[in-house]
Formats: structure tokens, C-alpha cells, sequence
């Protein structure tokens, strides 16, 4: 039997173009999944930002009860059970937000005040961790500013 030399063994495998197809689709959808991952973990951040300033302010207004009028640091309140170890720092970080406590004397008051703030680590790029600034006091609501640390001039969520 004679062997017909214009047959050719089957090749197996992919082709460099199926191979360059199959590398551009999965670059494309990267593109558009990396961009909305990110900011679903912003926003995310951003409301466990605003849950843990109203939480501050409810422990504040716990230990002021039971202090007679006074306001505690972040290491009086977790010392005092009214916030979770999570709080037990100067300056807490917490789910990519710095949180800032101060505590402000008001001589015309009986009792002192404080100021929360919650501001991002990263508020700018891709990887921002949040790019809301969060602000309040004890006898307001929640303020915020896109522009930089916020204040008690800003809007109220």
C-alpha cells in the first residue's frame, strides 16, 4: 500500500491567535471587574465607617453617664466595655478609615464635649480605601466631605 505524501498528521493544541483571543477577553473582563471590586470595597468601608462613628458617639454618651458628664478617650471606652478591642488604640484603624477622637473642653458647659472623626488611609486612586470624610459631634449628626477632613460646617448624611 502506498502512502499519499499530501496527507499530514493532525496537530493538537491551540493556535497562538486562539491563545491571544482567549488572553484579550480575559484582560477585558479584568478591566471592568477589578475597577467595580474595588469600589464595592470603598463603599463598604464608607458604611462601616459612618456605623462605627454613630458607634463611638453611643459609647460616648454611655460612659458620660455613668462619668459624671465627662467624655473618655478610646482607651476609656474599651477599658469601660462600651467599644470592642478593635478601639483600643490612639488613632484606631479600622476597615481602611482612621479614626481621630478629641476631646474638647467647654467651660461654658457642665460637661465636656468631643469630636469624632473618620478619615480614609487611601482616598484617592484605584486602591482608595473610602473617599467620604466622616465628622460629628455629640449633639449632632453624621457630617461629610468629599473635599478633605470634614467639619461641623458640612452636610448631614
Amino acid at each position: 500500500m502506498m502512502r499519499s505524501k499530501s496527507s499530514k498528521p493532525h496537530a493538537s493544541g491551540f493556535s497562538l491567535i486562539e491563545l491571544l483571543i482567549v488572553v484579550a477577553i480575559i484582560g477585558i473582563l479584568a478591566g471592568v471587574i477589578i475597577p467595580a471590586f474595588h469600589s464595592s470595597v470603598r463603599k463598604a468601608n464608607e458604611a462601616a465607617a459612618v456605623t462605627a462613628v454613630n458607634t463611638i458617639k453611643i459609647a460616648q454618651a454611655k460612659y458620660a453617664m455613668d462619668h459624671e458628664g465627662h467624655y473618655g478617650t478610646f482607651a476609656e471606652l474599651y477599658k469601660s466595655g462600651y467599644l470592642d478591642k478593635r478601639f483600643n488604640n490612639e488613632s484606631p484603624h479600622i476597615r481602611g478609615y482612621v479614626f481621630v477622637l478629641t476631646l474638647v473642653d467647654k467651660p461654658q458647659r457642665a460637661a465636656a464635649s468631643f469630636q469624632v472623626r473618620a478619615n480614609p488611609e487611601l482616598s484617592e486612586g484605584l486602591t482608595a480605601t473610602g473617599s467620604v470624610f466622616y465628622y460629628s459631634e455629640p449633639d449632632t449628626g453624621v457630617s461629610y466631605s468629599r473635599e478633605g477632613p470634614a467639619d461641623n460646617e458640612d452636610e448631614l448624611l
